[in-house]
């Protein structure tokens, strides 16, 4: 364990310390290193970045609704995408910004002299803009791609887990017409998924007011099918 002596000597050093001076460490200090809880990679950025980033990502995640480590990746994924391509749309921008600072003839007008500053940007290093398109490009893709992996992800679970509970729902009925306890009903279904009684009882309630709307529906069309119809008596 560490000694009293050694305690108070390292907060003698502290107090000694002056912190960064040059501009690169001042630069590396202002960033915050940060391991992500989801992804578990250390990730380097300033306080007011990372903020804006997490409310961001998590917002977007919430919204994807997913369910278990792998969905929950791919969500991940597609969160930091729509970051890449906003980020991407601010850097074009900020590329264009900075041909304002460049040595611009003054044309009169200040439209005018945006445009100018604009066009010699482009015109300057044409190249990077093309590498930030295809980066953005690259980008959209991975969204897309992951989009729909997550999308059939969640259409396959949610088909796996509807066929559960219907399961389950004809469970408790067969207890019901043999008058077994509801307790004793599964609340577990074949593909893993479980559910309350409550759950399961409204399924199961659901599933005969359907069944007794359709037959109600059908009577009704047939009935009316085999009813004659009256002859229409002319005017005198």
């Amino acid at each position: 364990m560490t000694s009293e002596k050694q305690i108070a000597a390292n907060r003698a050093n502290a107090q000694k310390s002056t912190g960064p001076r040059s501009a690169e460490t001042k630069a590396i200090t202002a960033m915050n290193a940060l391991r992500h809880g989801l992804t578990g990679q250390v990730t380097l950025m300033p306080d007011e970045d990372r903020v804006a980033h997490d409310n961001f990502c998590a917002a977007l995640v919430e919204n994807l609704a997913p369910e278990g480590a792998l969905e929950t990746q791919l969500a991940q994924s597609i969160a930091e995408d729509h970051w890449r391509m906003n980020r991407g749309r601010a850097v074009e921008t900020n590329m264009f910004a900075l041909g304002n600072f460049a040595d611009t003839p003054d044309l009169g007008n200040p439209q005018i002299n945006a445009a100018i500053a604009a066009a010699k940007t482009f015109a300057a290093d044409p190249k990077k803009f093309q590498l930030l398109s295809l980066y953005m490009q690259r980008t959209n893709r991975d969204v897309q791609k992951n989009s729909d992996r997550l999308a059939a992800l969640q259409t396959e679970r949610k088909t796996r887990r509807q066929q559960d509970l219907e399961e389950l729902a004809t469970l408790l009925e067969y207890n019901e017409l043999k008058r077994l306890p509801i307790e004793n009903t599964a609340t577990q279904g074949s593909n893993g998924f479980v559910f309350s009684i409550h759950q399961i009882h409204a399924c199961a309630t659901r599933k005969r007011a359907l069944k007794q709307a359709r037959t109600a529906v059908s009577n009704e069309n047939t009935h009316r099918n085999h009813t004659p119809q009256r002859p229409m008596r002319r005017a005198a």
